[in-house]
């Protein structure tokens, strides 16, 4: 038996409300209606309120976060070693399991299900990123088996396996950013596009801009014509699949009013073959990586010496840190305009 205030319906919400703030609502019993009247579960004898007791069902509390889902089954040091954070895309989680708590995998991945419902498959890593693709060794340890999913963003949708291809959710304001930037008519080159985020979000807002995006991936390139066609941008949007420095100067020399440079390693090597795709006066979205203290002297050196490889002139106009990467290192963004 519960100890319960007795209140009329009409008179049950402020009530309620009022015993919430002081913390003495129970919130491990449901309300329970008795004709015109409810039953409030209380904690404590209440000044001025008559307590009844009743036969009230225990409320199904829901966790709200990983820890609270695992309180209980693993011990105060596991949980300490438990990774709470992950990258969600799509209907996928993409996890870290320590080596410490594998046996725990199965337990860990319907914990997390249990608190976003929206997630079917949970996969964890099984080796860093690798390869000329920049993809990683994945393993489901839970839901369903598949690992190709459809990520929305921007009200976009991409479709893609985590497993085959790169892709960074954690971009998503990157992609936001840029596409606000582009203007009517301009040509925009994406080098090294995936499966084609960043082309679809910019043609998603301005319409009558002219994309081509190059990727060496051919599982990339294959979801990217798939992507255009779901976002019905057949017209705006061409991809090519192969090498950055055979298709420029073959197809885009001189071309573009904006070029992006989405590479999450070394896009250093390849600012000449920007270079080589920008008009005079086209912007340069260039991506790299610096330490903390002095996060954009690097960026700064890589794109004086490729403009002075190039016979360029460039002026910097923006900078700014996207996102922590490693300990001490963050990924930074330096946009430049060519000037000749």
């Amino acid at each position: 038996m519960v100890k319960c205030i007795k209140v009329k319906k009409t008179e049950c919400e402020p009530l309620r409300k009022k015993l919430i703030s002081q913390g003495a609502l129970d919130l491990n019993y449901s309300l329970k209606q008795d004709g015109d009247f409810i039953l409030l579960p209380v904690v404590r004898a209440i000044p001025g309120q008559k307590l009844v007791e009743a036969k009230l069902e225990k409320r199904k509390l829901e966790p709200h976060s990983l820890s609270q889902a695992l309180a209980g089954k693993l011990t105060e040091k596991e949980l300490k070693q438990l990774v709470t954070s992950f990258d969600m895309i799509g209907s996928i989680a993409v996890v870290e399991i320590p080596v410490s708590l594998l046996k725990k995998e199965k337990m860990i991945a319907d914990a997390i299900m249990k608190v976003n419902r929206r997630i079917k498959t949970v996969a964890k890593k099984t080796s860093p990123m690798q390869g000329k693709f920049r993809v990683r060794k994945m393993k489901v340890i839970g839901g369903k088996k598949s690992l190709e999913t459809i990520y929305r963003e921007s009200g976009c949708s991409f479709k893609l396996d985590v497993s085959k291809v790169y892709f960074s959710p954690r971009l998503a304001t990157e992609r936001e950013r840029i596409a606000n930037q582009v203007k009517k008519g301009e040509r925009v080159l994406a080098l090294f596009a995936g499966v084609a985020p960043f082309p679809i979000v910019i043609a998603s807002k301005v319409p009558n801009c002219e994309i081509a995006a190059i990727e060496l991936n051919p599982a990339a390139t294959k979801y990217a014509k798939e992507n255009v066609k779901l976002n019905k941008f057949e017209k705006q949007i061409q991809i090519f699949t192969g090498d950055v420095r055979k298709i420029v100067p073959q197809k885009f020399k001189g071309w573009a009013d904006r070029v992006l440079m989405p590479l999450p390693k070394s896009a250093e090597q390849f600012l000449d073959i920007a270079l080589m795709g920008a008009k005079k006066g086209a912007t340069i979205h260039f991506y790299s990586f610096g330490n903390v203290e002095s996060p954009f002297s690097n960026a700064r050196d890589f794109i004086s010496q490729a403009a002075l490889s190039s016979g360029r002139s460039v002026r910097i106009v923006n900078e700014h840190i996207v996102r922590p990467y490693a300990p001490r290192v963050v990924q930074v963004t330096v946009d430049f305009i060519t000037l000749n």
